[in-house]
């Protein structure tokens, strides 16, 4: 008895310091957060030094490979608009926002950082300045609160399920079929910081019926899903929308809608990085930032497999 008491308490001791280290390297919900303050707070000091990057990482800005500390990090200075959401599952972290460069003007900045050991091995930077795309407002302060909120356990998707529905959401878009995508009545999204839905005088649209006015997005690709989060129903996808030339007319709301290389400015690929709010399975908010780019031009990642 006393053989197999001392065995066990060696197993033990040999299995304590894995264990610990397994601790050590791990990165809960805080410790990510933690990790994106650090990254954003260097990112407008200009500063790389305090940054938590692996002694390998990927780095890319627009598409394009990148050394760490170029592009946006040379011209960032503050901060005027920041909301961040992470995946400790996964050990992704997601970031919109809007920095001040240093010539005054604002940038629409999306930031997407894979985080292993406690290091960044993963950096993603989307940066969006007046003139990418149709649609630019530097005016937000504060993430919408209903991002945040906890949705009640009955009404949670499970993370394949949150996917699907982001996905989902693309492929409406490309088959023109918005009756496929489920939702919520309150449904709202935001572009660039501009709302695109019921908003009087211009857009007043809703979700489902603004979908119609993409018909010129014929193919996504490149999807991926860098963050899930079931607990408060978000779900951020990454894609590219590729829109060759096309001419046309739909028609929404019994008024003619056209669809012309002028209008739509085609072609065009769509960089898209979308943050979707789910409850009950239905689309309740979603927040996105975007650029233009050449038809056909790579975002640089490989999508999900």
């Amino acid at each position: 008895m006393k053989r197999s008491h001392f065995a066990l308490a060696l197993t033990l001791a040999l299995c304590t310091p894995s264990l610990a280290q397994a601790a050590a390297t791990s990165c809960n919900e805080s410790c990510l957060l933690s990790i994106a303050d650090t990254y954003l707070g260097s990112l407008t000091a200009n500063d790389l030094s305090g940054t938590p990057l692996a002694a390998k990482v990927r780095w890319t800005e627009n598409g394009r490979e990148t050394s760490p500390g170029e592009g946006i990090w040379k011209t960032a200075s503050a901060w005027s608009y920041r909301h961040t959401f992470v995946d400790p599952e996964a050990g992704g972290i997601g970031v919109h926002g809007t920095v001040v460069e240093a010539n005054g003007k604002s940038a629409i900045v999306a930031i997407r950082l894979k985080v292993v050991d406690q290091r960044i091995t993963e950096n993603e930077l989307l940066v969006s300045r007046e003139g990418d795309f149709g649609l630019f407002n530097t005016t937000l302060i504060d993430p919408k609160a209903i991002f945040s909120q906890v949705v009640p356990a009955e009404d949670r998707s499970t993370r394949a399920q949150l996917k699907a529905i982001a996905e989902g959401y693309f492929t409406g878009i490309s088959t023109e079929n918005p009756q496929a995508v489920s939702f919520h009545p309150d449904c709202n999204r935001v572009e660039n910081g501009v709302q695109t839905t019921n908003s009087p005088p211009r857009m007043m649209l809703s979700c489902s019926e603004s979908l119609r006015h993409f018909a010129y997005m014929q193919r996504h690709r490149e999807t991926r899903f860098p963050v899930v989060d079931t607990k408060r129903g978000l779900v951020w996808a990454i894609t590219a929308f590729d829109m060759p030339l096309m001419k046309r007319k739909n028609v929404v709301r019994g008024r003619p809608y056209e669809i012309s290389a002028e209008l739509q400015h085609l072609p065009r690929t769509l960089f898209l990085y979308e943050l979707f709010k789910v409850e009950g399975g239905k689309i309740r908010q979603i927040e996105a930032e975007m650029r233009n780019a050449p038809l056909g031009a790579s975002m640089g990642w490989d999508a999900d497999r």
